[in-house]
């Protein structure tokens, strides 16, 4: 970890609201599964006459905020939850760097006022992302299905084109168990 971060807490510059602004990350490569995630943080305005910038707008829970893992953010220490801190090691790549907006960093979630109007825009925000990344979790759970899998067989029972219930017991089961996750319970979930 770079000695730097140790002392220094990753701290929030303003962002401008009359341009509708919100912050991105590029979240950096690294070949080095081990290595401490690095990301770098812009501002970015949602006016489509400032221009556009690809990125990919991430969805997950966050889970416990006590349960945090060290990140770098330009590079001084942010302390992201276990389950943002899987997501991001999912998400980086080898060679390349991605762009994405996620809520925990990208809000400044000590500022309540800019927290109220951060999510006043998250319909632009997930509207204008060019892809969202749905992270329900690690493919293994802690109740033994394996996510991958079970996607993988939901997306065979939709190309047959009609939803036709799983010849296995053990399937159903898993299916069940993938939609019991918290990502399907929070609120915009379950109430669409």
């Amino acid at each position: 970890m770079d000695p730097t971060a140790k002392r220094s807490p990753y701290q929030y510059h303003p962002l401008l609201s009359e341009e509708n602004q919100i912050r991105l990350i590029r979240l950096m490569p690294s070949k080095d599964k081990d290595a401490t995630i690095e990301c770098q943080v812009f501002n970015y305005s949602l006016n489509p006459a400032k221009g556009i910038h690809l990125y990919e707008a991430l969805s997950y829970v966050w889970g416990n905020a006590k349960e945090t893992v060290s990140i770098n953010i330009d590079k001084r220490l942010f302390d992201a939850t276990k389950n943002l801190y899987a997501a991001l090691l999912r998400l980086r790549d080898d060679y390349f760097d991605r762009i994405l907006w996620v809520d925990a960093i990208c809000i400044n979630q000590m500022d309540e006022r800019e927290k109220e109007k951060q999510i006043w825009l998250m319909s632009r925000i997930y509207g204008h992302a060019s892809r969202v990344i749905v992270w329900l979790g690690n493919s293994e759970s802690a109740h033994g299905e394996n996510s991958d899998r079970v996607l993988e067989e939901i997306r065979a029972i939709a190309e047959k084109g009609h939803a036709e219930y799983p010849d296995s017991q053990i399937i159903r089961r898993e299916i069940l168990t993938l939609l019991q996750r918290p990502w399907f319970r929070r609120v915009w979930v379950s109430e669409s």
